[in-house]
């Protein structure tokens, strides 16, 4: 309870109307081993938080003030622009200028990418009165099964410039394997299609932290051969750890996954 309310109190502080609203780069020190993260400012503390949390109706007021004054939009529209200028340029540089597809995919260019506010939004759903920012584990799973969460739009773009260049994207996300099915159907469902793998965390790995677990799927695609241009997704652990080239830090003031 503690641990919720100091979040609370620094989140009032750190989450900015949209005529504040900032793409920059961010300093995570050691955990980004060298890597250059650039993204939105919105995000919980982490607090040394070892485990999920959510932000909580304590704070509810200000999450839903950051969206509806376009704050949001205004970061997300940010990243993934950054994101696009990003994969031209490193197209550029490690494949050739104004390379072909045949030789972006003799690169082994990747990306990898987060699902759940990444490329679909859940922000209705937590915005909703009976939820309130809080977990409800029924009800989100109940969501995912139906794919409710809509699509973001800009995410989905990036990543289908990207395939239209030759990158391969890869989708990693900490939903469970057992959800395999659901999840590839609500990617279908959004319109994204033809990435070229989807990691599911497998029962052994449950206890692994988010870093821990997408870091090291990362080590084992750079050691299949393939050169992770970026990570994007909603939470610092999609990019820490090392293992990609540059990391793009969607907002999301909700909840974190260490």
């Amino acid at each position: 309870m503690l641990r919720q309310l100091l979040a609370a109190i620094v989140l009032v502080l750190a989450v900015v109307p949209a005529a504040s609203a900032a793409v920059v780069p961010q300093d995570f020190g050691a955990a980004a081993q060298g890597v250059p993260i650039v993204g939105s400012n919105a995000h919980l503390p982490p607090l040394a938080a070892t485990s999920v949390y959510n932000a909580g109706p304590i704070v509810g007021d200000e999450i839903i003030e950051f969206r509806e004054s376009g704050g949001y939009q205004a970061d997300i529209r940010g990243v993934n622009s950054r994101a696009r200028a990003y994969i031209k340029s490193w197209l550029d540089e490690q494949c050739g200028a104004n390379a072909t597809v045949a030789q972006v995919r003799g690169c082994r260019a990747m990306i990898v990418s987060d699902i759940d506010d990444t490329l679909i939004s859940w922000y209705s759903f937590y915005a909703d009165p009976a939820i309130d920012f809080q977990y409800v584990s029924v009800a989100e799973a109940a969501a995912k099964e139906g794919c409710t969460p809509p699509a973001i739009k800009q995410t989905v773009a990036l990543l289908q410039y990207a395939q239209s260049r030759g990158v391969a994207v890869v989708l990693m996300t900490g939903r469970k394997e057992a959800e395999r099915a659901t999840t590839n159907a609500c990617m279908n469902r959004i319109g994204f299609t033809g990435y070229r793998k989807l990691i599911l965390r497998s029962p052994a790995e449950a206890k692994l932290s988010a870093q821990d677990y997408k870091s090291g799927h990362r080590r084992q695609l750079e050691q299949a051969g393939w050169n992770i241009m970026l990570s994007i997704g909603d939470q610092p652990s999609d990019m820490l750890g090392g293992s990609t080239d540059a990391g793009f830090l969607l907002p999301n003031p909700m909840y974190l996954i260490p």
